[in-house]
This record gives structure tokens, sequence and C-alpha cells, in this order.
């Protein structure tokens, strides 16, 4: 069982995790659009009014095709569609999501 369902659209990016700690996930595509899962290892939000401490740019950029998990680490985890440049008729994906550990609770 999963612990969200998250639905996934070309306008439509949505924060899966974001906190201090990292916290391990289970992703999985339902589809029936190709996702990116963008991953990063650390995340301090907002710091003295600026996020320019912050990376602007992922850690890990994972692709998850329709069927596809992946089991990611990380502090800030948001997930987007895939631009693969294609005309499809679907740009639209659902997303399962199970968190598996969550250093929080250490």
């Amino acid at each position: 069982m999963y612990h969200s369902v998250i639905p996934v659209t070309g306008d439509h990016d949505p924060i899966v995790v974001e906190g201090n700690q990292p916290t391990h996930i289970l992703i999985f595509n339902a589809g029936p659009s190709t996702i990116q899962a963008k991953v990063w290892n650390e995340w301090s939000g907002k710091l003295r009014g600026s996020y320019s401490e912050n990376s602007d740019e992922a850690n890990l950029n994972l692709e998850l095709r329709p069927g596809n998990q992946k089991v990611v680490q990380g502090s800030l985890i948001r997930l987007s569609d895939k631009d693969n440049n294609q005309n499809d008729k679907f740009k639209f994906a659902a997303v399962g999501v199970r968190f598996l550990y969550d250093s929080y609770y250490e």
C-alpha cells in the first residue's frame, strides 16, 4: 500500500519530501506518462530571507517510465513530467509514494 497517490501533470510538479533530514521513499509511476524525480541530498529551505544557499540544481534526476519504481533518499524530492519531445496524448501520471525511513524518528 502507498502512503500517498500524487498526480503529476505538465503544469503541476509536486514536492513529495521537503525537510532538513533525508527521507527514504519508494516511488512508483502508474503512468501513463513518463516522469522525472529530482532529488536534492541537502535542503535547508529559506535561510535569512533567501534560498540562495541551496543548490538550484538537483543532485539526482531519475526517469521513471510507466510501471517503474525506484527507492530514493533526499531532503527535497520533487516530481515533474518528463519532456520527451513527443506529442503524447496523455500528459498525466499517477504516482504512488511509500515512506520507508524517516531519520526524524531516530
